[in-house]
């Protein structure tokens, strides 16, 4: 994982263990020590997640392997058969596919629990910590402009009815759009792969709208 990909997703995670009303949060108390603690009860939270999704994970495989064992008991080839089944050929109807779809969804959520260590790992490299700080000192100083922006070049969009976690994902975004060197396309893509991560792929394309919205109005 690259330095500014993971400090930019610590900082995410971050956002969701300081008050909500950055009015209330002093910049001078966010000091690496406090910050230390918040980033230590953010990999817990995400160690939540983690295993939030192994039992989500579970539960595909099971309803996979269940659809399976009926198809094959019910099988015409095992209708007279009244103890052990034969084999059969597996489902290639769209109930097949979706099995395999589900099989890699589960797949995809244990990767996901398997960054956790790499995660704390690069939380504790001095740069990483010093790039997310600077991040989210820019967020608490910003926020009420950045909140500002959102709605005055998103009224395509439902805000209203958006997510905590895209609401997060784009208010991170937007400040790094307006307060740092990055280009505007390293900052979408990165604000996409949160959302792939920690939200959905119709998050992902939401924020990707509304970003690209926002994009246009400011550089035009």
């Amino acid at each position: 994982m690259e330095k500014r990909s993971a400090a930019r997703e610590l900082a995410f995670l971050v956002l969701f263990q300081i008050p909500q009303n950055t009015e209330k949060i002093q910049i001078n108390k966010l000091a690496k020590t406090d910050f230390h603690a918040i980033c230590l009860s953010s990999i817990r939270t995400l160690a939540d997640f983690a295993k939030a999704n192994l039992k989500k994970a579970e539960a595909k495989l099971i309803k996979s392997e269940r659809t399976i064992l009926n198809h094959q008991v019910n099988h015409p080839l095992n209708e007279e058969l009244d103890e052990a089944t034969r084999a059969v050929p597996l489902p290639t109807s769209q109930e097949g596919f979706d099995l395999i779809d589900d099989c890699y969804q589960a797949i995809a959520l244990v990767r996901e629990g398997l960054q956790i260590p790499e995660l704390y790992w690069h939380y504790q490299d001095s740069e990483i910590q010093e790039f997310a700080l600077s991040l989210l000192i820019k967020y608490v100083d910003h926020n009420q402009d950045v909140q500002n922006i959102i709605k005055e070049h998103s009224q395509s969009w439902d805000i209203s009815r958006m997510l905590k976690t895209d609401r997060k994902i784009l208010e991170l975004a937007v400040t790094e759009i307006h307060y740092s060197d990055l280009p505007d396309a390293v900052v979408v893509s990165e604000a996409i792969k949160i959302a792939n991560k920690y939200s959905s792929a119709e998050s992902a394309k939401f924020i990707n709208g509304v970003l690209s919205d926002i994009i246009k109005a400011v550089r035009s």
